[in-house]
Formats: C-alpha cells, structure tokens, sequence
C-alpha cells in the first residue's frame, strides 16, 4: 500500500505491510545478465541497496561494468547530476554467491534465464534461505513461474515484467495469482510508480502477458510481407516509426480505433480480401540469418549491417536515443491518460 506524509510530501511505501524505503529495505537481484543490472540501477537510483546475484563472475562483472556505463550515460545527457556516478553505482554490490545474501532482504527479484529448470531452481533456494515474509517478483517475459514456485514461495511471489533497457522503458506488466498473498499486487505498483515506473496490472496470467503477445501478432505479419515480397525489412521499419508508432504514442491500440471509428473498424476486420497472416513459427527469413550465425547486434549484423561497432558502442547509441524519447513524452509517459 501507499500514503503520503504530507508534512514533507513523500510517498510512504510499503511492502508486505511493512515499511518499504531505502533507509529500511534491502533488495536481492537474482540475475547479472541483460536485465538485473538496468533494474538494480532503477533501484539504486532511488536510494535502495541492492546486492546482484550471479553464479558467472563473467557475466557479474560485465553486468556492473553495464550498470556503470548506464549511469554514465545519464549524466553524460544532464538526467543525471555530475558526481552521481559513484553515488549510486556504490549502492549496488555483487555476488557470485545468494545463500547468505537472501537471509537479510525485504525484496527478492529473480532476472535469471527464461529457462523453467533454472527458474525453478531458483525459487526453490528463495524458499530456503529468503526470510518467510520476503517478497518475490519474478521478470519471466512468458513462462508461467506460479508453476514452478513451491508453497512456501508462491503466496508471496508476482510476476513484474520489465523491459529493455529497464532503466530506462516505463512499462512494467505486473501478475499475481490465484495464490498471491493479497496486497501485494498493489503495493508492488505503488512501489514501481515511485521509482518512475508506468505499471500495469493483469487481471489473469496469460503466456506472454501483453506486450510480447502483441508483438508475436505483429511479428507474424511483418514476415509474412517480407518473405512474399511485399516490403523490404528498412522500408518496413520507416513505415512503422513514420505512422505506427507516434500515432500509437498518443492513442495505444484500443483509442485508435475510436478515432477511426468503430464502424469502419468493424468493416475493415470482415473485409473478406485481407486474409491474415498463416501462424509460421519458424519464418524463413529469420531461420536463416540464425543458422548464419547472424543474431543481431550481439553479432554485429541481423536484418542490419552494423559494422564494427561494438555491442557496447550500439547498445550506448540505442539508449541515448532512447532517453531523449522517453524525456520528450513528458505526460504520455507520467501521466498516460487517454485524451
């Protein structure tokens, strides 16, 4: 839950029914891969402790390394004030062990691989060692972790999805259970409005939840008209950031057919002429690129050529045009009321 103390206009948050700040709460962050450092960031930034967890040193080090580059980056655009770096980055401490760590944690975030054996694992050790009145989010982006979650686990346990990059994206799609302790759903989306989150609550878990769900539909089309000819992937994409994606800014999906008019929606969705696209789970297009060896920017080329510049150097491009896209929603994005 949330109050307000009105005598210093802060936001009194709670977790479990406790009181939830960074002068009282410690967070465990299960996961140095591409999420947990951009959600730890999130956290540090706001004031919270948070130990990153990862059984890889390679992959812990490269996470902090990503953290600091983030945080970096957002001084380097004025978001950030100068001499913030160590600040925040210090409130953040790795862990190649979770053990010890989880016996003194009022929060447990599991980011580990979208892999169910691993997650399981997991939650198993949550059980284990995490105080019984921890809470647990998951950031599964599909599998339905309340599964795999034992009893002693899934009282307690949501799904907060985030996205990439997490410091960054708003959204956040948060799922409780059947099972899921009451309160919880809406102290968690208290807890993320704080830290500057947009989040938005599921009434029912569903594979995907909703954006990855929208963008599997989206992406069954798009392939469909690369691979019959219809469209080259660049043209495709100037056609999207040029209508698709600033008109969907303003109105989403379901306020854009108010404005086209649900009549003409209706007559659109039955014209017998535009056959959808065939289900492909596995589109040519991308089969091959794939098999190629050619996975994106990882690899330095997917549908896109991106030369020699490093997964570093393109992730740091990506997220300063990010930033300055993000900033310049204003109330779209702290306020994003239907007009």
């Amino acid at each position: 839950m949330v109050s307000h103390d009105s005598s210093e206009g802060r936001v009194n948050l709670t977790l479990a029914g406790r009181a939830f700040a960074p002068s009282k709460s410690r967070i465990v962050l299960i996961g140095g891969g591409v999420m947990g450092p951009g959600i730890a960031l999130s956290f540090a930034d706001a004031g919270f402790e948070v130990d990153l967890c990862d059984t890889s040193p390679s992959a812990l080090e490269a996470g902090m390394q990503a953290l600091r580059d983030a945080q970096q980056l957002k001084i380097d655009l004025g978001l950030s004030p100068e001499g913030s770096l160590e600040a925040v980055c210090s409130r953040v401490s790795a862990h190649t062990f979770v053990d010890q760590i989880l016996a003194d944690t009022a929060l447990v975030i599991e980011a580990v691989s979208e892999n169910r054996a691993v997650k399981a694992a997991v939650f198993e050790k949550i059980g284990a060692f995490a105080p019984r009145d921890a809470v647990i989010w998951s950031n599964t982006s599909t599998l339905n972790v309340f599964e795999l979650a034992g009893p002693s686990v899934i009282e307690r346990l949501l799904v907060a999805h985030w996205f990439a990059p997490p410091h960054i994206m708003p959204l956040v799609e948060v799922v409780a259970s059947e099972q899921t302790r009451i309160g919880l759903q809406d102290e968690a989306i208290a807890i993320l409005s704080a830290l500057g989150k947009v989040p938005v609550a599921l009434n029912k878990f569903i594979p995907g939840f909703i954006i990855n769900r929208l963008l599997r539909a989206l992406g069954r089309e798009a392939f469909h008209m690369i691979e019959t000819g219809v469209i080259t992937p660049a043209a495709l994409d100037i056609a999207v950031r040029t209508s698709l994606a600033p008109r969907m800014q303003l109105l989403g999906v379901m306020q854009r057919y108010d404005y086209t008019g649900l009549n003409l929606s209706l007559r659109n969705l039955r014209d017998p002429d535009i056959l959808d696209a065939p289900v492909d789970r596995e589109p040519a297009s991308i089969t091959k690129l794939v098999a190629e060896g050619h996975h994106g920017v990882t690899t330095g080329r997917g549908f896109y050529d991106y030369g020699e510049r490093s997964n570093l150097q393109l992730l740091r491009e990506r997220d300063a045009r990010l930033w300055r896209i993000v900033q310049s929603l204003g109330d779209l994005v702290a306020n994003p009321e239907p007009i």
